[in-house]
């Protein structure tokens, strides 16, 4: 029977037209909480308030980072980024939708009682998921909005609408208020216990919001920043304190080893995944594992996931054409972030990075032992396909040689293999030129290529690069059949986790030994050397650690459905970081954004010979202003709640 709810709650929080029909648009009668039936879909539709993966909602904070571009200008990323929005644009508007899962999380919370067919058990662990769920929706709701109206109680629908913000710290109280409620009637982990409700909180999911929401705010943003000087409710309450208290930092930081010492207590199974422990190989192999976190069920590293996540859209917006729309496009910032083989930045002069010229040779793990590539062609497809091989090949543009695995498993570049083709000769030189078929099916993003065709303007990146991270390789996209269709969309996981205590614990403790120990972890799984291996001379140096923490996480946690970029370049107060001419330099979500010159050269001669497609140029200018660390609060809230200040700038 369990199963029928499961499947339940996976076609409501799959279907993106029931999405939009929250509690308040349904009945709410006797029957309601008198059936099971009625009662679950009653409560799976206050789950439905989390966002669903979408280019315009959900994944739109991606496209405003500075770490994608999203090719089409249909999207609302393409005018925040142009600086063409308001209050009125209701750009990413997730306002309404979270207060209506909030209130309807009190619905539930006062009547679920009234059901015969549930039993106590079942109900208070209900009452505690949507007391996690309300908690979750605040730390939504704060994290794009900064402080927002506190509802503590059902309030009837009919209410005026006349509550002030509360201020932010006193939000971040009540989201811990309700984590830590929620725990006292949930599994220490679904995972040990009863995994057929996987993607429901535990315990575990609970420590993880209380040490993020903590993480915000002792950040810069909201812990001693003068700019928010003045930003009070009209009866003059300040909204945020305006003086620095380092105890934030290390609230945080005991917030985030209380996750951590679960994960090591052994009552649970939390941990960095590694492939040749989760049946993926017998040996470990950081590029396996670095993509498998993302692709393989519902591994150790997964505190907490969205179920039965449909990878397709992301998939095809991230697949080069012809056949695909081949147009979420990492940026030459995050290209450049990637590390080299030796741990080091490219940007060192120790690296070995080269920025010009072609290989000479091909990565040490570019084919398996034995095999040539002028006459085992499936061979080494297949090997690519199983991620057995991996890296540059002879040929490729040095840019490219010889970086980290993580740049090899999310980064497609020009000339490489397409993994994500079958093996067939004809669908892999469906990607090719006439000129350049040889059965491999090798990505042409400079102009004229085929994934490149200079009369389709939004089918192509116009960084020169898509997004390789959390497309399965196994798929088909010359038919668009994708692979490992099912797999759980991941919001938390436990990389995350010890990044944020590395960071809280160097504004603590800079030198305290969990920081080497729990960021070589990260390393190791990646495969790159540690990190004082690499960087003797900043270990104990909070700003210069501060610098390759912040530099570690743009990297690990690229492209993911938890934004970290977009928000840690938010709390850190960087997104205003001013564009002082460096195409290389590191932050700033305004000025010029670079990729290769994806429009050099004559279209009907370029082929993989053209060197003017490497040249680094500016695709686009971006604006920000100070005002974009918050959204604006939609003008149709303002106009309805005439106690609800707009935020600063707005």
């Amino acid at each position: 029977m369990r199963l029928l709810y499961i499947t339940l709650i996976i076609f409501i929080l799959g279907s993106c037209e029931f999405l939009d029909k929250l509690p308040d648009d349904m009945k709410t009668g006797e029957t309601v909480w008198t059936s099971r039936k009625e009662t679950e879909s009653f409560l799976y539709n206050v789950y439905a308030a989390i966002p669903t993966p979408a280019l315009n909602l959900g994944y739109g904070f991606m496209g405003i980072s500075d770490e994608i571009d999203f090719t089409w200008n249909v999207y609302p990323s393409y005018n925040i980024n142009l600086g063409n929005w308001n209050s009125n644009s209701n750009f990413q508007n997730h306002w309404g939708r979270y207060y209506k899962a909030i209130r309807a999380s009190f619905v539930f919370e006062n009547n679920v009682d009234r059901n015969p067919e549930l039993s106590e058990e079942l109900i208070a662990q209900y009452k505690a998921e949507v007391k996690f769920l309300r908690g979750y929706y605040y730390w939504q709701l704060i994290q794009q909005y900064g402080p927002v109206p506190l509802i503590t109680e059902e309030r009837p629908v009919s209410a005026d609408w006349d509550l002030f913000r509360a201020p932010f710290d006193t939000v971040v109280e009540y989201i811990i208020e309700m984590m830590e409620e929620a725990q006292k009637d949930l599994p220490v982990r679904w995972q040990n216990t009863d995994r057929t409700w996987l993607g429901k909180p535990d315990q575990m999911t609970c420590k993880a919001i209380i040490a993020a929401a903590l993480t915000t705010a002792a950040s810069p943003q909201w812990n001693g920043n003068s700019e928010y000087n003045g930003f009070t409710n009209s009866d003059g309450t300040a909204l945020a304190s305006t003086s620095y208290d380092p105890g934030k930092w290390q609230r945080a930081m005991e917030a985030n080893k209380a996750v951590i010492d679960l994960a090591e207590s052994g009552q649970v199974d939390v941990k960095l995944y590694r492939n040749n422990e989760n049946g993926k190989g017998t040996e470990f192999s950081a590029f396996k594992s670095v993509r498998q976190v993302h692709l393989d069920g519902w591994n150790p590293e997964i505190i907490w996931g969205k179920s039965n996540y449909n990878p397709t859209g992301w998939s095809v917006h991230a697949s080069p054409g012809p056949n695909n729309l081949g147009g979420i496009a990492p940026t030459q910032r995050i290209v450049d972030a990637f590390m080299m083989e030796n741990g080091k930045w490219i940007t060192d002069s120790e690296s070995g990075y080269v920025e010009e010229g072609f290989a000479a040779e091909g990565g040490a793990n570019y084919i398996p032992d034995g095999l040539n590539p002028s006459s085992d062609r499936v061979d080494i497809i297949e090997a690519i396909r199983n991620e057995d091989a991996w890296g540059h090949w002879p040929g490729e543009w040095n840019m490219y040689a010889n970086r980290e695995p993580r740049f090899y498993a999310s980064v497609l570049y020009n000339k490489r293999i397409i993994p994500q083709v079958p093996r067939d000769i004809a669908k892999r030189d469906y990607y090719s030129s006439p000129g350049q078929k040889n059965g491999y099916g090798r990505v042409e993003f400079y102009y004229g290529g085929s994934s490149r065709q200079s009369g389709s303007y939004t089918f192509f990146p116009r960084t020169g690069y898509l997004v390789l991270k959390n497309v399965s390789f196994q798929s088909n996209m010359r038919d668009r059949n994708i692979a490992d269709a099912n797999r759980p969309l991941i919001l938390i996981r436990y990389a995350k986790v010890l990044l944020d205590y590395i960071e809280c614990l160097n504004e603590v403790d800079p030198n305290h030994p969990d920081i080497e120990k729990y960021w070589n972890d990260i390393r190791d799984r990646a495969g790159i050397p540690g990190i004082y291996d690499a960087y003797p001379e900043i270990k104990g140096n909070k700003e210069l650690q501060l610098e390759h923490i912040l530099r570690e996480r743009q990297v690990e946690l690229a492209f993911e459905e938890s934004f970290d970029r977009y928000f840690t370049m938010r709390r850190r107060l960087l997104a205003g970081t001013a564009d002082d001419g460096d195409p290389m330099r590191k932050y700033g979500a305004g000025g010029k954004m670079w990729g290769m010159d994806i429009n050099a050269g004559n279209p009907s001669t370029n082929d993989f010979d053209f060197t003017g497609f490497y040249e680094r140029v500016p695709f686009e200018t971006r604006v920000f202003d100070d005002k974009m660390y918050l959204f604006p609060i939609p003008q149709s809230e303002i106009d309805r709640n005439k106690n609800l200040v707009q935020n600063p700038g707005w």
